[in-house]
């Protein structure tokens, strides 16, 4: 019986040692390492560097195709410029690295981040994390055919909700 009781014991150890190990948060190291190999800082930039022509097709698409005065294009360009400042001070590598570590932290176990790197480190992990930045430019392309005619949606719903409380207030 106290054979027993002692092997009872051991396996409680040993299942409460294995959910911890399976728990235990990813190291810094191991997630700069991660983000390294995934080429994460660059993907941020990249995405940067679109954001000035989305912005431009964008305005494009929100003028109707109306002819633009020189006045209103140097409005337009100035807008657009402080917009990607904007996005560039704001959501740059320096700022977002602690919060995306706290995010996958809290989120992926050490085990999990191990396995991320070795993927990473494979052939098949490094032709993907090249071709990343290609598939992220190329969704957001398709996002701009969706969001164009979304936006307008939007206007819409805007408008129709005006009319609808001035109705409301004449009554």
């Amino acid at each position: 019986m106290f054979r027993s009781f002692v092997l009872a014991i051991a396996l409680a150890v040993l299942a409460i040692t294995q959910a911890h190990a399976q728990s235990t948060k990813p190291t810094q190291a191991s997630l700069n390492k991660l983000f390294e190999l995934t080429n994460a800082d660059a993907m941020i930039k990249n995405a940067q560097a679109s954001t000035d022509t989305i912005l431009k097709n964008m305005m494009q698409g929100t003028m109707n195709g109306k002819a633009v005065t020189p006045e209103q294009q140097k409005a337009l360009d100035v807008f657009r410029a402080k917009i990607v400042k904007i996005q560039t001070d704001e959501l740059n590598w320096d700022v977002l690295e602690p919060k995306l570590s706290d995010v996958y932290a809290n989120t992926l176990t050490q085990e999990e981040v191990d396995g991320l790197i070795a993927f990473y480190q494979s052939p098949v992990g490094k032709s993907y994390a090249s071709k990343m930045p290609l598939i992220m430019q190329q969704s957001m392309t398709a996002m701009q055919g969706i969001l164009g005619p979304m936006m307008k949606k939007f206007e819409a719903a805007g408008v129709e909700l005006k009319l609808d409380l001035q109705r409301i207030d004449q009554k």
